[in-house]
This record gives C-alpha cells, structure tokens and sequence, in this order.
C-alpha cells in the first residue's frame, strides 16, 4: 500500500495537516501492517486500495486520539451527561468497513453437544 495514500487518509479522517501528521507515520503505517495482518489470502489489495486506505486511516485516526487523551470516557454537566466506551465498539465498526475481506480463520464458534440416548 501506498504511505502517501495512508497519509492522505489519516489526514483527511484527523485533521491534522500534513507537516503535523508526519510524526505520526509511524503509527499508520504499525495499523497497515496490523490491517493487513488480518486480510485473506486472496484480498485484491489493489482492487480494493482506498477502502482499505480509508479503513487504515480511521484505525490509525482512533489510535491517535486515544494516546493523545482527547478520547474522554465520561463527561456530565447538569442532566446532559456523555460516555465513551472502551474502544471495543469503534474497533469493530472499523473493522466492519472493510469486513468482507478480513480473514476469519482462527474464530472458534462453540457448538452444542449433541446427545443421543440409546432406547
């Protein structure tokens, strides 16, 4: 995958401008590597290049807002109040962006024993 495409992205999702989302190419490029990591073997990376840019991007984007605190986990003020959860809900809505192309090897689905009885 492109960098300057992942940049572009992460720039357009955080709005950050170039020069200030150049310190943070690093982080980018570790949630291509771990996007990547999860892909099927037969992903058409180039077919399908801007959403999976795109999805890198709002990866990388909610990383970012995390180290840099700016994700609050409650706010209240009078009878308005605001809560954030842990990150696990936007990760699996990232991740549904771009779902049909993740692999899915390695999920255990628990079956029911089946029990029959001798008559």
């Amino acid at each position: 995958m492109d960098e300057k495409l992942l940049m572009q992205h992460f720039c357009l999702i955080s709005g950050l401008t170039a020069d200030e989302a150049e310190q943070w190419k690093p982080l980018v490029v570790a949630c291509w590597e771990d996007l990547k990591g999860r892909l099927r073997p037969s992903a058409d990376i180039p077919k399908n290049q801007e959403r999976l840019a795109l999805a890198c991007a709002a990866l990388a984007n909610h990383r970012f807002q995390t180290i840099q605190g700016t994700v609050c986990a409650s706010v209240k003020v009078g009878d308005i109040s605001f809560a954030q959860s842990d990150g696990a809900q936007a990760r699996k809505e990232l991740l549904e962006m771009v779902g049909d192309l993740i692999d899915s090897q390695g999920i255990c689905l628990k079956g029911v024993e089946i029990c029959t009885v001798n008559r």
